[in-house]
């Protein structure tokens, strides 16, 4: 058996040669931030986007398939998030709009798809969201499009057809509610702070374990949270972030009466995505009040054997009683076969808009909710990422 010594000696090696290669990687690092900052310089004063997610994601997916490990992915990826917005950082700033207050779920999605070194905007609505995104305020708008558990974000999906953006990336996050308070324990909470959708996901825990708490609805998590804050017998529904973000203390975890619920967010922006090789597309279309329009809009989908992931009908806003069609289909629209389809389903219908063309994300895989994760982010009571 190895003696103390020795495997002292072994361990002041060990941390010698891990204190070498982290100088080799600081020399990198830097090499590779002098090279993004020149990329930075050439694209300033032409037409070419200073934001390009699609390249960002060909680097993780290029780099995830060449480890040979033990390097996780989701750990590759985490490192080169970082990585990326520092690089962004030296070209420019990336400011990001959300729904806010700040570390609302919205929030979360947008530091895992851009990390901590963009600039981050919280706005009252999803009106002013896309709003900052068309008037040039922002380069990108995260919003909610759609939940596993109660479908389409109606609101989102409206603002889809009436603006002129594009989605450029798209996010899978774990919707996790944990109980936050200043009170300390569960029978000094007399007051409840959480959003109506919160107070349903987590009705049985409520009822079981805060039976004589005044339910207060609020328009976010977030906000909740901020409530919470101000009130010592109060607690809210929120995220842990929201929770160490706001200075709470999570009293139980985990409270959703449903596990697995998921919310997809869209990360928009002005341009178009160029193909990254594993892509999916959105697209509208309202279709002819005819009979057999919908069988006949979607036929040319059959005929060129594309796989639609979702299709979901929408009230028009702007035509009562009329209604669009939202739907995924994987690939991009400049792959021949989706182009050609695309043109033929135009031809169909009364209405069409390509939504865009984005990196395909895997619903099965979303972002989890932990302590660690928060830990890991390097959160403090009051601070704001990027702020």
């Amino acid at each position: 058996m190895t003696d103390e010594p020795s495997r002292r000696r072994q361990l002041q090696e060990l941390r010698v040669a891990i204190d070498s290669v982290d100088s080799r990687l600081l020399k990198l690092l830097n090499e590779r931030m002098a090279l993004a900052k020149r990329v930075g310089e050439l694209k300033a004063g032409t037409a070419i986007a200073l934001f390009d997610p699609g390249r960002e994601e060909a680097i993780c997916r290029r780099l995830a398939a060449a480890s040979e490990g033990p390097l996780h992915e989701s750990s590759l990826r985490a490192i080169y998030r970082e990585i990326l917005a520092a690089s962004r950082l030296l070209q420019y700033p990336l400011q990001v709009a959300f729904p806010g207050p700040p570390w609302t779920f919205a929030q979360v999605a947008a530091v895992s798809l851009f990390g901590h070194s963009a600039r981050y905007l919280p706005l009252a609505t999803l009106e002013e969201v896309f709003a900052a995104l068309v008037k040039g305020r922002v380069h990108v708008a995260l919003v909610p499009v759609e939940n596993s558990l109660e479908g389409g974000v109606g609101r989102s999906l409206d603002l889809l057809h009436e603006q002129p953006v594009q989605v450029v990336r798209e996010c899978y996050l774990e919707i996790s509610h944990c109980l936050a308070s200043r009170a300390g324990a569960l029978d000094r909470i007399e007051r409840l702070y959480a959003q109506p959708q919160a107070i349903a996901q987590c009705r049985r825990w409520i009822l079981e374990h805060l039976p004589r708490a005044e339910w207060r609805e609020c328009p976010s998590t977030a906000q909740a949270a901020q409530l919470a804050r101000q009130d010592p017998h109060g607690a809210a529904l929120c995220n842990l972030y929201a929770a160490h973000h706001y200075g709470l203390e999570a009293l139980q975890e985990a409270l959703e009466d449903q596990p697995g619920n998921v919310t997809r967010f869209f990360a928009l922006g002005r341009d178009p995505n160029p193909p990254t090789g594993c892509d999916k597309s959105s697209i509208l279309f309202g279709v002819r009040d005819q009979p057999g329009a919908l069988h006949c809009a979607l036929a040319p989908l059959t005929r060129f054997q594309l796989n639609m992931t979702r299709i979901e009908s929408r009230p028009n806003r702007l035509l009562p009683w009329q209604y669009l069609f939202y739907a995924d289909i994987e690939g991009h629209r400049d792959d021949p076969d989706i182009r050609a389809a695309l043109d033929a389903l135009r031809e169909q219908v009364a209405f069409f808009k390509v939504l865009g063309s984005y990196p395909k994300s895997d619903p099965l895989r979303p972002i989890r909710f932990d302590r660690e994760k928060v830990r890991d982010h390097g959160l403090n009571p009051g601070s704001e990422p990027g702020a």
